[in-house]
């Protein structure tokens, strides 16, 4: 039923897709046929009006199915109470989606499957809670690549960032480019980053440590559900203005 949402298929496309022979699809299409959830047109079969409606309700399911069993290993050292509770049932979205795990001789840089993209995508949102030696330099290249950068960091990112990255802290404030927000509750995640191109995924683990492994997801669906949570954090965030440079940062010259 999935297989037939985007339109009518032969029989030997649905053989092929399912990977099997016509002796075990036949059967189970006559279950479907006998139900009105299948018609028939000569040696196409398609979805009728109730099976497209039930496949519709499907869909979401068999999405979050293949999020955790793609990636169980992942998600089952996950503590899932960090994610907003009205974007669990939308896990489905991140369908297809992959873990990448970084090299041992890189645990502190992100990985050049979430780099590459990062580094193309015009339009830049991110929520982080954790300091990466990386984090200044990239934001830098962002900026002057023109890319607009919306950024979400906890009180105790933007205290260190005033503190030791004064100069960086000012060049971001000051760009036409950049927006920052510091969120004051606790921190949930470790990142997520959204970009016109991908969403990428770093959690925290039921032992409370940062898990390094970035999950990260292609799909349109992806990037509307990372969207969501990035916007979850910034409703909750507050905006630090252009102008508030100078009350926060003193740069010597």
């Amino acid at each position: 039923m999935l297989f037939l949402k985007d339109g009518p298929k032969s029989i030997e496309e649905i053989n092929e897709n399912l990977d099997s022979p016509s002796t075990s699809v036949l059967p189970q299409i006559k279950k479907l046929k006998d139900n009105r959830m299948l018609l028939q047109d000569g040696k196409y079969y398609r979805l009728s009006k109730i099976g497209s409606i039930i496949t519709e309700k499907m869909t979401p399911l068999v999405g979050t199915i293949e999020v955790f069993e793609d990636n169980l290993d992942y998600w089952i050292n996950q503590d899932l109470d960090r994610i907003p509770p009205f974007l669990l049932p939308k896990l489905g979205k991140l369908n297809p989606c992959r873990v990448i795990e970084p090299e041992l001789n890189r645990i502190f840089e992100p990985p050049e499957e979430f780099l590459d993209p990062l580094m193309k995508s015009r339009e830049v949102m991110r929520f982080t809670s954790y300091f990466q030696p990386t984090f200044t330099k990239l934001n830098a290249e962002l900026l002057n690549k023109k890319a607009n950068i919306s950024l979400i960091v906890t009180e105790g990112f933007f205290e260190r960032a005033v503190n030791d990255y004064p100069e960086e802290l000012e060049n971001f404030l000051l760009s036409e480019n950049s927006r920052l927000f510091v969120y004051k509750g606790c921190s949930s995640l470790a990142s997520v980053t959204v970009t016109e191109k991908f969403m990428a995924l770093t959690m925290i683990d039921k032992k409370g440590k940062l898990d390094h492994r970035f999950l990260i997801s292609f799909g349109k669906s992806a990037i509307e559900w990372g969207k969501e949570l990035f916007t979850y954090y910034r409703d909750m965030s507050e905006e630090i203005k252009k102008g508030d440079a100078a009350r926060f940062i003193s740069v010597p010259y």
